[in-house]
């Protein structure tokens, strides 16, 4: 197993035909310092690749693996990977970058820990994106199979993401746990962004496993656990510690409280707090407390106050117009003498958001930050208030590098980069306009259309009964465009591509999504 290389593990299986490699990393550059390590160990050849779920500390290293492309290994994946690949495409895909970068803290020069794993070595420029569309897909809660020779079980354990898988090896009695379990706190809801993870599903997860009575647990994300008591005694905490926070969230929401005051409320019975696996290292009661509230109760408290509240903007102006910039300095300087850092930082963020150049302002909020961060037993909590010191004070931009999403684009199914469409759609521009845009590829043949309806795009991966604009162009061509590698302009003088219609009128249709978003939010 390779530990410490990067965020995530990297397993390999010595069967008896061959190797398989379990979970990639994040990177080329890590997998590949990995991969030379495995190859102290054993030179049998890599049969096989299985990324447990879809997060790119899993997946973005697999190329590393594939040590002769004329012979490449086979790629498993459960089915719903798809979806879960689906989100770098359609998904809030610039925000997301954004705040990973400031949870796993990649730009902060004094890193100390990603709470999970020494770093996340992907996101700064520095490393290369490596995915491997997966080819061979696991349906189902469970499927046998043999993998160089050697009898496996992919269970399906929906936990951090719905698409996640983990391996059971029967005859070692050993499950790979993938990331139902950690080293810390589990992350029942990430602040880089995620949808509400649904906690009785990962504990039922956790029972699957607990149910096959492993001799060993091999996670994703930290050190193995030998022992078969002890594996069941920290498979049952853990479980038992979600549950807790499941169960004793929904409880106060029907006392009335509001997510923020259960957050603050809810604390887990002293025998699973004291226990190693359980600190907070990572996710908190805090955070997944308050995302149990939104999973079931959606955005609003329940408070008439917040039905239809001002916006941070208008707050602020407001606040300025009561207090007067200055007197909300002062008050701020004051909170932060007093070592009341988050009132001295949401004082300070009035002023700033209605005068985003103010000097002072912007340096209690850096000074409130900082000692926010440091005071963060969570390394993401830390990782997040330090960058964001680190945006104010020095101007850093964190935007996705071009290099990531012309990877992705290069690697995966056409049907992905034109999911993209519909949220990238400039309704403010174009929700008038009522067309369709036939694509017509060749090798492979594929048909599809984008049509604009009533300010949003339907796609569809078939033949139009009308069109307005035709284009007609191979799946690498159209890739290319995509990428920026190539314009429409150079592929229609070479014949590459063909546009029935107008290039002036496939250009206006192109002129309708964005291209380079710029992601800020405070």
């Amino acid at each position: 197993m390779g530990i410490g290389f990067a965020l995530a593990n990297s397993i390999m299986i010595i069967a008896p035909e061959g190797v398989v490699i379990v979970d990639v990393t994040e990177s080329y550059e890590a997998a590949a310092e990995i991969l030379t390590e495995f190859r102290k160990i054993t030179k049998k050849p890599i049969t096989d690749i299985v990324y447990t779920h879809s997060h790119p500390d899993h997946t973005y290293g697999a190329k590393a693996f594939i040590e002769d492309p004329s012979k490449p290994p086979r790629v498993w994946a459960h089915e719903s990977i798809t979806k879960g690949f689906g989100q770098y495409f359609y998904g809030p895909n610039q925000a997301h970058y954004a705040r990973s970068m400031r949870q796993f803290g990649v730009f902060l020069p004094d890193h100390l820990s990603s709470g999970i794993g020494i770093s996340l070595r992907y996101g700064d420029g520095s490393s290369t994106l490596a995915i491997k569309y997966p080819d061979t897909f696991i349906k189902g809660d469970w499927e046998d199979a043999v993998l160089a020779g050697l009898p496996l079980r992919f269970v399906h354990i929906p936990g951090e993401t719905d698409d996640q898988i983990g391996v059971w090896i029967p005859s070692e009695k050993a499950f790979l746990c993938a990331d139902d379990l950690y080293k810390a706190f589990p992350n029942l809801y990430a602040i880089r962004g995620t949808t509400s993870r649904e906690l009785m599903q990962w504990v039922r997860s956790i029972d699957k496993i607990i149910d096959l009575q492993p001799t060993m647990l091999v996670p994703s994300h930290t050190r193995a656990v030998i022992g078969h008591a002890e594996v069941a005694t920290l498979l049952t905490e853990y479980r038992d510690a979600i549950q807790f926070v499941h169960d004793q969230t929904i409880r106060l929401i029907n006392y009335g409280y509001t997510a923020d005051e259960i957050g603050n409320m809810l604390k887990l019975p002293a025998q699973l707090a004291k226990n190693p696996y359980l600190r907070e290292f990572y996710g908190t009661v805090k955070w997944s407390a308050k995302s149990v509230f939104t999973y079931y109760e959606g955005w609003f408290s329940g408070d008439p106050v917040d039905l239809d509240p001002l916006t941070r903007g208008e707050r602020a102006d407001r606040m300025v117009e009561l207090i007067d910039k200055d007197g909300i300095l002062d008050a701020a300087k004051k909170a932060l003498k007093n070592e009341d850092f988050q009132w001295a930082l949401e004082l300070a963020s009035f002023v700033a958001r209605t005068d985003p150049e103010n000097k002072q302002a912007n340096d209690l909020r850096v000074e409130a930050l900082i000692e926010l961060g440091s005071r963060q037993l969570s390394n993401n909590g830390r990782n997040y208030y330090l960058t964001s010191a680190m945006e104010i004070a020095s101007g850093l931009k964190l935007t996705s590098p071009s290099a990531a999403k012309l990877a992705l684009i290069s690697e995966f199914p056409l049907e992905y980069p034109l999911s993209a469409f519909p949220t990238i759609f400039r309704a403010d521009e174009c929700e008038t306009r009522n067309e369709t845009v036939y694509f017509n590829f060749q090798d492979p043949v594929s048909h599809h259309y984008v049509r604009f309806r009533n300010g949003v795009v339907i796609i569809r991966h078939e033949v139009p009964h009308n069109w307005d604009i035709k284009v007609s162009s191979s799946v690498s061509s159209w890739k290319q465009i995509l990428t920026g590698e190539s314009s429409a302009v150079v592929m229609l003088a070479t014949g590459e591509i063909s546009i029935e219609g107008g290039i002036l009128a496939f250009k206006s249709f192109m002129g309708c999504f964005d291209r380079d978003i710029k992601y800020t939010n405070f």
